[in-house]
């Protein structure tokens, strides 16, 4: 990919000034459930143009959106675990995030290019596969297509698998849905591409919202939950309500 592209926590370094522009940008997009359906074939074309560009093995797509208000000086971070396989993402502060040591997750594109909104640990992917043109073609079909509001980049996990993102009090969980007890999806959120005899195709994995089958907040707003500041509260909590057993 073009080197000096200029994306932060992506190929530039990352900057407080970013991360508070990355709060800003969450805090005004819609939930998922405001967004229109995005059409068969506009994501039939993405696939063929990530494929084209060499940009499927890190890169899939995104519904651009946000699910709760995030405090002052703070952003979205997720971080990956294992047993159960899941990405935790929560609200955290900026002070206590060394910038050196997280990249952008899931970008929109704005007047000044792609931007992030939501952050994951650890270094950005190696980019030097992906055709030099992608971001710009990418840019040229969202805006030529009105879907810049809609559809955002995001960099994939690279072992793919059918992912159910859950609604947490500032954070949520991606787990595989086959870990879930009486969840269910309620819309997809990512799509992720991949070539088959050489014609690129999009991959059955993907990402969707989901929630529990009997209600739509796996804790009511106002309710008591419990404090989660590790990997065990999260699973300890998951556990207490039957989630995952």
């Amino acid at each position: 990919m073009a080197k000096g592209a200029g994306i932060p926590g992506l190929d530039k370094a990352l900057t407080e000034e970013d991360l508070e522009e990355s709060r800003n940008i969450y805090n005004n997009l819609p939930d998922d459930a405001k967004q229109p359906e995005i059409q068969e074939y506009h994501i039939l074309d993405l696939a063929a143009l990530f494929v084209r560009n060499r940009a499927h093995n890190i890169f899939g797509i995104h519904l651009v959106h946000a699910h709760f208000t995030i405090p002052t000086r703070t952003v979205l971070l997720g971080a990956n675990y294992d047993r159960p396989r899941c990405r935790w993402a929560r609200t955290t502060p900026i002070p206590d995030m060394d910038l050196s040591d997280i990249h952008g997750h899931i970008f929109v594109l704005r007047d000044n290019g792609f931007r992030p909104y939501e952050y994951q640990t650890g270094p950005a992917p190696d980019l030097s596969q992906i055709d030099d043109m992608f971001l710009h073609n990418l840019s040229d079909y969202l805006y030529a297509n009105n879907l810049s509001s809609f559809i955002g980049l995001q960099i994939v996990d690279e072992n793919p698998a059918n992912m159910l993102e859950l609604i947490l009090p500032q954070a949520t969980v991606m787990l595989c849905a086959s870990d879930l007890n009486g969840c269910i999806s309620t819309r997809q959120t990512g799509w992720r591409f991949a070539t088959e005899l050489g014609q690129p195709r999009v991959c059955q994995a993907n990402e969707s919202h989901g929630q529990r089958a009997t209600t739509h907040e796996i804790y009511n707003k106002g309710d008591a939950h419990p404090r989660m500041e590790t990997y065990q509260d999260l699973k300890d909590a998951l556990l207490k309500i039957g989630i995952i057993a």
